[in-house]
C-alpha cells in the first residue's frame, strides 16, 4: 500500500521529497502560477533535480548571500535541508529551507609537510 506521502503529489519541492541534506546548484529562478486561484510566487530550480523550491521571504533572503541580481544567484550552490520548526499559518509544520554551501578550505601546510632535504 502507498504511504499518504506519496499519493499526494505537488510539481514544486516539499520536506517530504528530501531524506536527507542534499547539495544542489541552482539553475534559474522563475514567476511561477502555484494554481491556487492565480496566485504567483518566484520558485527556484536546482540542476540535480526535478522540482523546484517556492521561494518566501526566509529564503529569498537567504539566496541574497549570492547577490542583489538574481541572475548571480544561477550557478550558487545550496544545501537544502528539512526544518522541523518552520511555521505556517501560525502552525508548526516543517518545511525545506536552504543555506548557501561553503567550500571546505584545505587547511594551510604545516612546517611537517615539507621536506627540507635536497635531492643530490
Amino acid at each position: 500500500m502507498p504511504r499518504v506521502s506519496e499519493m499526494i503529489q505537488s510539481k514544486f519541492l516539499r520536506k517530504e521529497d528530501l531524506d536527507d541534506d542534499v547539495l544542489v546548484t541552482i539553475k534559474k529562478i522563475a514567476l511561477e502560477d502555484l494554481g491556487d486561484g492565480g496566485e504567483q510566487r518566484w520558485v527556484c530550480y536546482f540542476r540535480e533535480l526535478p522540482k523546484g523550491l517556492v521561494l518566501n521571504v526566509t529564503t529569498i533572503r537567504t539566496l541574497a548571500a549570492f547577490g542583489g541580481d538574481t541572475d548571480d544567484w544561477v550557478g550558487g550552490k545550496v544545501t537544502l535541508f528539512v526544518d522541523p520548526g518552520v511555521q505556517y499559518k501560525g502552525k508548526v509544520v516543517g518545511g525545506v529551507r536552504l543555506r548557501p554551501h561553503k567550500a571546505k578550505v584545505a587547511p594551510a601546510p604545516t612546517p611537517a609537510d615539507f621536506n627540507d632535504q635536497i635531492p643530490a
